[in-house]
C-alpha cells in the first residue's frame, strides 16, 4: 500500500486579526485528494474561545460531535447532536489539527477528528459528523467570540 502524502494546498498567515478563516473552492481539488487536514496555530493575543468548523457555510443543525479534554488534573467529556455549532477546538495560543475524511464523496456523511493542545493548559480531541452527503466545497473556521490574532497560521493539506 502506498504511503499517503500530505500536499500543501493553501496557507494563511493572518496579517491582522480575524474572527474567521475560510478555505474555499475545494471542489477544484476533489479528484486529487481523499482527505483534508488543517493545521493551525494561534498567535499570542488570540481570543480564548471555541472554534467552529462550518462546512459549505451550513449553519443549520446538521452537526454532531463528542469531545474529551484534560488538563493534567481534571478531565471533561461532552457531546452534542443536531447542533448548528460544529465544535472543533478551544482556541487560544494553541495548536490544532483537524482531519476531514472523504470530503468529496457524495454517498456518505462527512466526519472529522480534531486534536489540539494549548501550552500549559489542556489537550483535547473531538470527533464529529456533518449529516450531509454533499461534497465539501468550503471550510470556515470561526471563533464563537473574539478573534484569531495577527500572526496566527492556518495550513490546508490534501492527502492523496
Amino acid at each position: 500500500m502506498p504511503t499517503p502524502t500530505y500536499d500543501l494546498i493553501a496557507s494563511n498567515v493572518l496579517s491582522s486579526s480575524a474572527s474567521s478563516v475560510t478555505f474555499s473552492s475545494l471542489n477544484t481539488i476533489a479528484a486529487t485528494y481523499r482527505d483534508l487536514v488543517i493545521v493551525a496555530e494561534g498567535a499570542a493575543g488570540s481570543s480564548t474561545s471555541t472554534v467552529f468548523g462550518y462546512l459549505n457555510s451550513d449553519t443549520n443543525s446538521n452537526y454532531n460531535w463528542v469531545r474529551m479534554q484534560g488538563d493534567g488534573s481534571s478531565a471533561v467529556t461532552s457531546a452534542s447532536s443536531a447542533t448548528n455549532q460544529p465544535w472543533i477546538f478551544n482556541w487560544g495560543q494553541s495548536l490544532m489539527i483537524v482531519q476531514y475524511f472523504d470530503f468529496a464523496q457524495t454517498d456518505k456523511h462527512k466526519n472529522w477528528i480534531a486534536r489540539g493542545n494549548a501550552a500549559n493548559a489542556r489537550v483535547s480531541a473531538i470527533a464529529g459528523r456533518w449529516a450531509n452527503t454533499n461534497a465539501v466545497t468550503s471550510i470556515t473556521l470561526q471563533l464563537q467570540t473574539g478573534t484569531f490574532a495577527a500572526g496566527s497560521t492556518f495550513y490546508l493539506y490534501g492527502i492523496a
